[in-house]
C-alpha cells in the first residue's frame, strides 16, 4: 500500500502475485516514473526476502516501519541507477513520485 499511495494509486490486488505482476503496467504513470513503477514490486521482494532471513538466521524482529523505510530508500538508489537526471535526494524522490 505504500507503494500504491506514492503514486496516488487505489488499486486492488489481484488473487496471486503472479496475476498481480503480470497486470504491473503502468500505463498511468508516465514514461521516466514508469521505470520506478515497473522496479517497485522487485524492490519490496528484495527487501522482504533480506527482513525474512534477519528474522530467521540471525533472531531480528519485525519492524513493518524499518521494512517500509529500507523498501523506499532501495527504490530511490535503484531510481537513481536507471534515471540520470532524476531527483537527487530522498525527499524530492517521493515529491516527485507523486507528481502527476
Amino acid at each position: 500500500m505504500l507503494f500504491l499511495s506514492l503514486f496516488g494509486v487505489s488499486w486492488v490486488f489481484l488473487f496471486s502475485v503472479k496475476e498481480t505482476l503480470l497486470g504491473w503496467r503502468g500505463s498511468f504513470v508516465g514514461k521516466k516514473r514508469k521505470k520506478v513503477w515497473q522496479v517497485g514490486p522487485l524492490c519490496l521482494f528484495w527487501v522482504i526476502w533480506k527482513v525474512r532471513n534477519r528474522i530467521a538466521f540471525e533472531d531480528s524482529v519485525l519492524s513493518i516501519q524499518r521494512l517500509k523505510t529500507s523498501f523506499v530508500y532501495l527504490l530511490w538508489l535503484e531510481t537513481k541507477l536507471w534515471i540520470k537526471d532524476g531527483p537527487s535526494t530522498l525527499l524530492d524522490f517521493v515529491n516527485w513520485v507523486g507528481s502527476k
